[in-house]
């Protein structure tokens, strides 16, 4: 019953490591853009689609009762990750976990302890490996259980993947998200908030053209944005202010000192008067003054086509 259980189970876990990796570009092109942070002088797409193929190789292998062949490539394949988390650990890279596609921590000790757990369970099912006999039953239903788990482990991942694209789907079908927007004409009240020098940034500081960029740890389209600006960093004064992570200084660290890059930065918490004073509601928000009064507000630069951006 260890060989079944082992079996099952790896199957399973490579089977939702599949999934996740090729359900979304999403999914994939973080998994490859992880390959790309880790080992840069390695292809990252080939390297990845190569990764992929072997999971998908070990699932077929595991469910072939009889031989280590499935255990093999299980094992093999999670020592190869193992390698690269130790990478990441020892050149203090802080790159996430793409095994299951999008999303994920940062490449740790805890998940160097989950796939040396697998490894242990692929090590034990193989040394416990009975001979394949097609004529007994236990071999038939090694072969029914691995499959049937197979095809749960499917479709619930695809059933998690409809649901999710529904909840896109109704998202965007509802009202316009820049209705939430600070709109053209608002008079930015009276704030103060005090940036990473220790110098305050109030309402006075808006006495000219300025740029104020709104952004939260782990926004993928704050770091969507972000990069743009960086990209064509604006001619006016910009003031980013970071939403930051309690719970993960460093990525509040990581963030503020990109948009360093376009000018002052600011760390506040999710209830900070400064994002009521000018009506933020979500993040990221872009927002252009002058003289106090918001000229035009978005969420990504496309947003602001045919609109003079401010200019010192």
């Amino acid at each position: 019953m260890l060989d079944l259980f082992a079996r099952v189970l790896l199957a399973v876990v490579f089977v939702a490591a599949v999934v996740g990796k090729v359900r979304t570009r999403q999914g994939f092109a973080e998994f490859r853009d992880s390959i790309a942070a880790l080992v840069p002088w390695v292809p990252a797409r080939a390297a990845s689609l190569v990764l992929i193929a072997g999971e998908a190789v070990a699932v077929v292998l595991l469910a072939i009762p009889g031989t280590g062949l499935g255990y093999a490539a299980a094992v093999g394949l999670l020592a190869v990750f193992c390698g690269g988390i130790v990478l990441a650990m020892s050149g203090r890279k802080a790159v996430r976990c793409k095994c299951f596609g999008a999303g994920g921590d940062v490449l740790g000790p805890k998940h160097l302890v989950r796939n040396g757990l697998l490894i242990a369970v692929g090590l034990a099912g193989a040394f416990v490996t009975p001979p394949a006999s097609w004529e007994e039953p236990l071999t038939l239903l090694t072969i029914a259980v691995v499959l049937l788990a197979v095809v749960v482990a499917v479709h619930v991942l695809f059933t998690y993947g409809l649901v999710a694209r529904v909840r896109e789907l109704q998202e965007h079908s509802g009202p316009a998200r820049n209705q939430n927007l600070p709109q053209p004409g608002k008079v930015i009240p009276s704030f103060s908030v005090v940036d990473t020098d220790g110098i305050p940034f109030t309402d006075a500081d808006l006495d000219g053209p300025v740029q104020v960029g709104f952004f939260s740890v782990g926004c993928g389209p704050c770091r969507s944005l972000s990069d743009a600006l960086l990209a064509d960093p604006p001619a006016a004064r910009f003031v980013s202010i970071v939403d930051g992570d309690l719970t993960d200084p460093e990525a509040t660290q990581r963030l503020a000192e990109k948009v360093s890059g376009l000018g002052r930065v600011a760390v506040v918490g999710t209830d900070d008067p400064v994002l009521s004073a000018f009506d933020v509601m979500a993040f990221p928000t872009l927002i252009y003054t002058h003289g106090g009064v918001v000229t035009a507000s978005g969420i990504k630069l496309s947003d602001f086509a045919g609109v003079a951006a401010p200019v010192a």
